[in-house]
């Protein structure tokens, strides 16, 4: 089983880069980084992870623009892979987002993740002059774009909204075919959209037992894709609080699948998504210190991955 850990929501850029560091030494997997451009003074109703569909995070709190962070740490790095938790596609063109993803990955020496999503903030896509309602289809063409870049040598694409012939993009990623492509959601249509384009599935803010009750579901899917869903990476991400480090929790509301527990019931936990049969598990935090970040993922490489050997 793999680990990965989002950074911390920290404005200073030397604490993410002694997070990354750190997370790099520790030889966990992955580091990632979150995807918002704007957040609405009024606040939102529409947060798929809350019973009252709000966003814990405050309108005015500082938030990095996620390509930025992702390649400012992946220079201070060596061996974690860099991934996007995920971004939104339809906020960028698909050719300059290929055009971004298939450079960090050469820069890199392949250790890009591009994980996806196709947003849920409808004042976010109002203020990018992106349509809402077509935010499903549109993310499957950027997907399809994003792809023919990656692997062909005259790239061409006839969409609903994406058309282009003629031309060539390099570097090609160092990863091939091409950048794995992780598909973040939890409803049917995120589990189609893996089946179709994904190499991973990477629900968030879910518990084990909602992935396990999705397995089959996903498995069928990649059947009628013509795929064999061993071939399909499981990953969950959740929030992560140790309640024995000794450390103040201060993440605000608890959305769905949090796992705040002592490092026993981690443990446990992480057994049990093993058996499920998830892959890859990616925590964020519920502090905001990123000193006491780094205090979990050491404590979680103490403690709690030799148990999992």
């Amino acid at each position: 089983m793999k680990f990965g850990f989002n950074l911390p929501g920290a404005l200073d850029g030397q604490a993410l880069l002694t997070f990354a560091r750190r997370a790099d030494e520790l030889g966990f997997e992955s580091i990632w980084s979150g995807d918002h451009i704007i957040l609405p003074t009024a606040g939102t109703n529409q947060y798929p992870y809350t019973l009252d569909g709000s966003f814990q995070r405050p309108a005015d709190a500082p938030y990095h623009e996620m390509m930025t962070v992702l390649s400012f740490v992946a220079g201070a790095t060596e061996r974690v892979r860099i991934g996007s938790t995920v971004i939104i596609l339809p906020y960028r063109d698909p050719v300059v987002q290929a055009k971004m993803f298939s450079s960090l990955d050469v820069l890199t020496n392949g250790r890009v993740i591009c994980g996806v999503g196709v947003g849920w903030l409808e004042k976010e896509f109002d203020t990018l002059r992106v349509p809402y309602a077509d935010r499903g289809p549109m993310s499957d063409e950027c997907l399809e774009v994003m792809r023919c870049l990656w692997t062909e040598d005259e790239p061409e694409y006839h969409g609903r909204f994406f058309d282009f012939d003629g031309i060539q993009m390099n570097p090609k990623p160092v990863q091939k075919p091409h950048i794995p492509i992780w598909v973040g959601g939890h409803t049917g249509r995120a589990l189609r959209r893996t089946a179709k384009y994904g190499d991973a599935w990477h629900p968030t803010r879910q518990t084990p037992d909602f992935v396990e009750a999705m397995l089959p579901r996903l498995a069928n899917y990649a059947e009628q894709a013509g795929r064999d869903v061993v071939d399909i990476t499981i990953s969950l991400k959740r929030s992560l609080f140790f309640t024995d480090l000794g450390l103040e929790e201060s993440g605000g509301v608890r959305t769905g699948g949090a796992l705040i527990a002592s490092t026993r019931e981690v443990i446990d936990d992480a057994l049990r998504c093993r058996e499920i049969g998830i892959d890859q598990l990616t925590f964020d935090f519920r502090t905001p210190d990123p000193a006491d970040c780094i205090r979990t993922i050491e404590h979680f490489a103490e403690k709690v991955a030799p148990a999992l050997e």
